[in-house]
């Protein structure tokens, strides 16, 4: 049985377009305070990098800030279930890493990369430059519609993560990453009805040559930074 019939028949999959309940807001703050083991905001926000004023954001829009959620469980192993939600195994929980380097934390993955690993590129100069390596869980993966595989990468777009299919190179409609003579870039492209692909670009559209443009894949989820 192939994964598309697998998944496509499986009924808890449907639920993976539905929006998930995240508690963000006060009760992360208070769930973060309880993990850090410290005081009070003043104490949480200063051990995190956060100001008093974002997290009186985060309280008024029950803001979950999902990239500093990775960064805490990538660092700590602390579950991303209760990260998120306040559920889920607590006997997973561990004690924070100190004195370590955070990218070296990163740099050789303990998962087969099969099972949920991710590079991270930045662009420079036109060309893919590995950034990082992110770990997930299954659950996060699907969540993000990418698989963890060689099919798919994350490109970092300033403070933004965009997670990137490659199996996606037929242009219907979004945003896409694609290449111009080995020079990459991310754009808005939408196929029209004169079956031609444009680029668009400030209420202005810029026909595609498919013989020097390659699709590399769609941006399927983006995870912003709050």
């Amino acid at each position: 049985m192939s994964g598309y019939v697998k998944y496509k028949n499986d009924k808890k999959f449907k639920e993976l377009n539905k929006p998930l309940n995240y508690k963000g807001g006060r009760e992360l703050i208070e769930r973060l305070i309880h993990l850090f083991e410290v005081k009070n905001r003043v104490e949480l926000g200063d051990l995190i990098g956060v100001t008093s004023a974002t997290l009186s954001t985060w309280t008024t829009r029950d803001t979950t800030p999902h990239e500093l959620l990775i960064r805490i469980h990538l660092l700590t192993g602390w579950p991303m279930e209760y990260l998120c939600f306040g559920t889920g195994d607590l006997t997973q929980l561990k004690k924070p890493v100190t004195n370590t380097d955070f990218s070296e934390t990163l740099a050789e993955p303990t998962l087969p990369y099969e099972r949920g690993v991710l590079q991270i590129f930045t662009i420079k100069n036109g060309h893919l430059d590995q950034y990082e390596k992110i770990e997930a869980t299954i659950n996060m993966l699907q969540h993000c519609n990418v698989r963890g595989n060689d099919n798919d990468l994350v490109v970092k777009d300033g403070e933004n993560l965009l997670f990137i299919d490659s199996n996606e190179t037929q242009v219907n409609q979004g945003r896409y990453l694609f290449k111009v003579n080995e020079n990459h870039q991310v754009g808005e492209l939408r196929l029209l009805p004169d079956g031609k692909v444009y680029l668009l670009e400030d209420n202005e559209r810029f026909p595609i040559d498919t013989q020097v443009t390659k699709i590399v894949g769609k941006v399927v989820s983006v995870l912003k930074k709050s």
